[in-house]
């Protein structure tokens, strides 16, 4: 991802996280517009989204800033958002990294090359109605030790998902019924699925078709057609990340268990 595709997906994980909220499209632009630099002005950006300037410049603009102002403590503008979110996500994976390396010390068991769960190899579910590209993809990932399961459409695929959870999820997008972005909202809203990562696999490589990914949930981007070096890295970082969250949410476990017994002993 870019620096401003990574900004703008923590700002929007920030929003969705403190408020319950996703940004609507135009707000989505007046960010985005900020976060790339562009001399779009806020008169280009109503005349665009069929809105009145006033309109934007009143209440969309201000309460946009207003908002990322209150969640990160500080006076956020269309000036200077780039910085400040650039700023506010380099701290933030610094803390992640260091998190990590002290659990991946503590635990080198998940530092094994296909990151086993206690269910045995990485489950991986590949959804998309192509069959040529499942059984490619399907073939690539077998040979690396995981276990891969099939879903034709979207519809399929959330069945196969509330019957096993799987470890990672390869979505395409473009699909009858129900769409890969479709699919991912839906797992995100669900407090059962939406820790489970999810990675776009598209033919589609504009910036906003990636932008859109990542604003329903989704943990990365591939483009087709794909490299097999790339699938493998892309299949392996998201399975790391994953298995790092759980053993911190173990360690976590363990010591409110351990706090438990304590209390219990000094009552």
């Amino acid at each position: 991802m870019s620096d401003f595709e990574n900004s703008l997906k923590f700002a929007e994980d920030l929003i969705h996280e403190k408020t319950g909220n996703y940004l609507s499209d135009l707000q989505r632009a007046l960010l985005f517009t900020a976060l790339t630099g562009s001399r779009k002005t806020y008169d280009d950006i109503a005349e665009e989204y069929s809105y009145s300037s006033k309109y934007v410049k009143q209440h969309i603009a201000p309460k946009l800033w207003q908002l990322l102002s209150q969640l990160l403590g500080q006076k956020i503008t269309k000036a200077n958002a780039k910085a400040i979110l650039e700023h506010q996500l380099l701290t933030q994976e610094e803390t992640v990294q260091s998190a990590s390396q002290d659990v991946v010390s503590a635990a080198p068991s998940f530092q094994s090359r296909q990151f086993e769960t206690a269910l045995g190899k990485a489950n991986i579910l590949l959804v998309d109605d192509q069959p040529e590209n499942l059984k490619v993809l399907s073939d690539l990932l077998e040979e690396q030790g995981y276990e891969v399961r099939q879903a034709m459409n979207g519809t399929v695929a959330l069945q196969a998902i509330a019957l096993t959870q799987p470890d990672l999820i390869l979505l395409d997008i473009h699909m009858p019924e129900i769409d890969g972005y479709t699919v991912c909202q839906r797992l995100k809203a669900e407090p059962e699925t939406e820790a489970i990562p999810v990675i776009f696999v598209s033919a589609l490589d504009e910036a906003w078709d990636k932008v859109r990914a990542f604003s329903v949930g989704g943990s990365d981007y591939i483009t087709k057609p794909f490299k097999v070096v790339e699938v493998l890295a892309r299949v392996e970082n998201q399975l790391q990340v994953r298995h790092l969250q759980l053993a911190l949410q173990e360690k976590d476990r363990q010591l409110q268990e351990a706090l438990a017994k304590l209390a219990a002993l000094t009552t």
